[in-house]
C-alpha cells in the first residue's frame, strides 16, 4: 500500500513508487503493450498523464472517470513484480480454500490472485477486507482513510469476468465478526505500525487452518517505506521477528518487501 495520500505527488520518491505502481498495473499486458507503455513513461510523465498523475489532478481525474466511468488507480498494485510472482507462485503450491486480504486498496493484487486462482482451476472463496471510502480509523495509521472505492473495484474485478470474491468493509480488528471460514492463506497489507501489525497476526492465528500461510508487504527495512516503518516503531519487520521469536509463525523467506509465513500450530 502508498503510504499517504496521492493529492499530492511533490515528493520525488512518491513518484517515482507510483511511477512503478502504473507499471506493475500493466504488466500482464501483451508484449507489444508493455514495451509501449514503458517507452512513453518519461513522456507521460512530463505531461502529467500518468495515472497516480491524473488521480492527483481534479480536471484530469475528472475527465478519466468521464471517459471511462472508473478510477485512473483502479486495479493497480504496489507490489515489485518480484514480490507478485513470490505471493502467486506460494499461493499455487498451497492451493487454499479460503484466501483473505488485508489491505485491498485499488485491487491490483487482489485481482492477480484471482486470475493466478482461475489459471489452477481452483474454488479458492478470496475474500477482500478494506476501510474503503466507508470506515474512519482513529488508530495511529500510516494509510489514509477515505479512499478507495468498493464498488468502483467490485465493478473492475467482475468485468474482466473475476468472480467467487467478496469484498468487506471494516477494521482487521473485526476480522472474527466478518469471516466466518477458517482462513488458508492470508496476505497483509494495510497499517504498518508495528502495533498494528503484531495485534492483526495475533489476531488471525487463531482463525487460520493448521499450517496455513501469512504474507505480510512492507515487511523489510532496505526499501522505502519499509525502512521509514522500520525507523519509526520497529514496523511489519521487528513485528514479525519478534512472533517468530515467541513461536507462533515460521519465517519462511523475506524477499525484498514481502514476508512469507508459515503458521505453528
Amino acid at each position: 500500500m502508498m503510504t499517504g495520500s496521492l493529492n499530492r505527488l511533490d515528493n520525488a520518491a512518491d513518484v517515482r513508487n507510483v511511477m512503478r505502481m502504473e507499471i506493475t498495473r500493466d504488466s500482464q499486458k501483451p508484449p507489444l503493450a508493455k514495451a509501449i507503455l514503458r517507452a512513453t513513461v518519461p513522456l507521460r510523465k512530463r505531461l502529467g498523464l500518468t495515472r497516480p498523475q491524473i488521480a492527483a489532478s481534479a480536471f484530469r481525474h475528472w475527465c478519466w472517470h468521464a471517459v471511462t466511468g472508473s478510477h485512473p488507480l483502479v486495479l493497480t498494485t504496489d507490489l515489485f513484480p518480484q514480490e507478485t510472482r513470490l505471493l502467486l507462485n506460494t499461493f499455487g503450491e498451497a492451493r487454499p480454500l479460503t484466501y483473505l486480504e488485508i489491505g485491498v486498496f485499488w485491487g491490483g493484487t487482489f485481482k492477480n490472485v484471482l486470475q493466478q486462482r482461475d489459471r489452477l482451476s481452483l474454488r479458492t472463496k478470496c475474500i477482500g477486507l478494506d476501510v474503503w471510502d466507508e470506515v474512519k480509523d482513529q488508530a495511529n495509521n500510516t494509510h489514509v482513510s477515505g479512499w478507495p472505492n468498493r464498488e468502483t473495484v467490485k465493478r473492475a474485478l467482475e468485468k474482466r469476468r473475476l468472480g467467487n470474491f467478496e469484498l468487506l468493509a471494516g477494521l482487521s480488528s473485526r476480522v472474527r465478526e466478518l469471516v466466518d471460514r477458517k482462513i488458508d492463506f492470508a496476505f497483509h497489507d494495510a497499517n504498518h505500525t508495528y502495533t498494528a501489525v503484531r495485534e492483526d497476526l495475533e489476531l488471525l492465528h487463531p482463525l487460520m487452518s493448521d499450517r496455513a500461510m501469512m504474507l505480510v508487504h512492507n515487511a523489510g527495512k532496505d526499501f522505502e517505506p519499509d525502512k521509514t516503518y522500520y525507523q519509526t516503531d520497529g514496523g511489519p519487520y521487528q513485528a514479525i521477528m519478534d512472533l517468530v521469536k515467541f513461536g507462533k509463525w515460521d519465517l519462511k523467506t523475506l524477499e525484498y518487501r514481502l514476508a512469507v509465513l508459515k503458521r505453528r500450530p
